[in-house]
């Protein structure tokens, strides 16, 4: 029974996806083949995905940062750049490679599909609002879809209530929320926020909690603006015992870490009130041992 149902599910999820036939670029499949490679060489396929992460991560150190590369038409989605990214597609390129069964080439439709479930709302494109544009929302999502758990409070959070109105409020920056009915749809995403409970490490708290902090978590930063949950995100990674940020980086203009510890980086930033804290929660299919 659990045999058939298995069948049943991977044959759904290929059904999901056949209208996400993507056209990966020839620069965009030169990256994929060498991460490949590289993946064999770190024997990636034998280690648990939060293991993978900090591996896959580095593996980018260097790309150019660009932001705004999701913004096009949508018969040319889902976007796949591997060659230029922001922090939020850094995440998300990282962890959809992490979440693939095996690394070689005949992977890469799984990759393009991991993408799509990690951006959109029930990994559907259906329009512009379906895309998960707050941090908070989509690690939300991605709780419910089982890829990651929200470990903050666990690591020592305290509660957080930011109030989403930015987009709506900033329409004029996002032109399709020209659009009436996608406007009435992200005040909509926006109250559904609004009443859950999350929960953050304020910034002068992390001390206490770095210890709780693993390599390759997910670390979203919040914010003091107002209207937004979080301005930045990356990956914890833990150098001499102590837990730096792998992130894409608009000032740094690349993929880097950061040059202090994360509580010292973040101390020089008045906007960045705290962190959230995600961890990878996703078992590969036939794994023996889980996500950590």
């Amino acid at each position: 029974m659990v045999r058939i149902l298995l069948i049943l599910h991977l044959i759904f999820l290929g059904n999901s996806f056949m209208c996400h036939a993507v056209n990966i670029s020839h620069a965009d499949r030169k990256v994929l083949s060498a991460f490949w490679s590289y993946a064999n060489r770190h024997r990636l396929a034998e280690l648990t995905v939060n293991r993978r992460i900090p591996v896959i991560a580095r593996f980018f150190l260097g790309t150019p940062y660009q932001r705004n590369t999701l913004n096009v038409a949508k018969e040319n989605l889902p976007v796949i750049n591997l060659r230029e990214l922001d922090c939020v597609t850094f995440v998300e390129n990282v962890l959809a490679l992490a979440l693939l069964e095996k690394y070689e080439s005949r992977m890469q439709t799984a990759f393009v599909e991991n993408i799509v479930k990690l951006r959109y709302r029930n990994g559907e494109i259906v329009d512009y609002i379906s895309r998960l544009h707050y941090s908070s929302d989509w690690l939300f999502e991605m709780q419910k879809a089982r890829f990651l758990t929200d470990i903050t409070q666990f690591a020592g959070g305290i509660p957080y209530h930011p109030e989403m109105c930015f987009m709506s409020e900033h329409a004029d920056r996002y032109p399709p929320l020209k659009d009436k009915k996608l406007l009435d749809g992200i005040k909509k995403i926006e109250t559904e926020i609004n009443g859950r409970t999350y929960y953050y490490i304020p910034k002068e708290k992390l001390s206490e909690s770095c210890n709780r902090i693993k390599n390759g978590d997910i670390i979203l930063i919040t914010t003091t603006i107002k209207g937004l949950d979080t301005s930045h995100l990356g990956f914890a990674l833990e150098q001499d015992g102590e837990i730096y940020l792998l992130h894409a980086s608009s000032q740094g203009k690349k993929v880097m870490i950061s040059p202090r510890p994360l509580q010292e980086y973040m101390q020089g930033i008045s906007s960045q009130s705290g962190i959230m804290v995600a961890r990878a929660a996703k078992t590969l299919p036939g794994s023996v041992i889980e996500g950590e």
